[in-house]
């Protein structure tokens, strides 16, 4: 698949069940944008897991992953989605990710072109976290 928003590759994961009440459409899956870190609502899991290094090298594996991309699907709407951001990220964070600096890794790679200012996102993140 194809991302819509600027035609890039993405990668397919299954939302992790633990998380999957954040997400704003009731889908059991996602596309992330290797680019611009969107990620399109999928009504099909996919049947082969996630190769998370398509995105980042520093990008979590596993539901670690699969997580991490939920969270970027709600990052952009933080005033939104403020609750589901937090337990999205503490269920991130109790798998070992270090949201902070997998988003500082992402905002220093020039291949990645986030459609959200991703340092903006990550300071009030930081702020919302504490």
């Amino acid at each position: 698949m194809r991302c819509p928003n600027c035609d890039a590759t993405t990668v397919a994961f299954a939302i992790p069940e633990a998380v999957q009440d954040a997400m704003p459409e009731a889908r059991p899956a996602g596309a992330l944008c290797t680019h611009c870190l969107t990620v399109t609502p999928l009504d099909d899991p996919p049947s082969e897991a996630p190769d998370w290094s398509a995105v980042h090298e520093a990008f979590p594996t596993g539901e670690a992953g699969a997580t991490m991309a939920t969270l970027l699907a709600l990052v952009d709407s933080l005033a939104l989605y403020r609750a589901e951001i937090d337990a999205v990220a503490r269920h991130a964070e109790s798998l070992g990710v270090d949201v902070m600096l997998v988003l500082d890794r992402l905002a220093r790679d020039d291949a990645i072109d986030p459609h959200f200012d991703i340092d903006r996102r990550r300071a009030q993140l930081e702020q919302l976290l504490a």
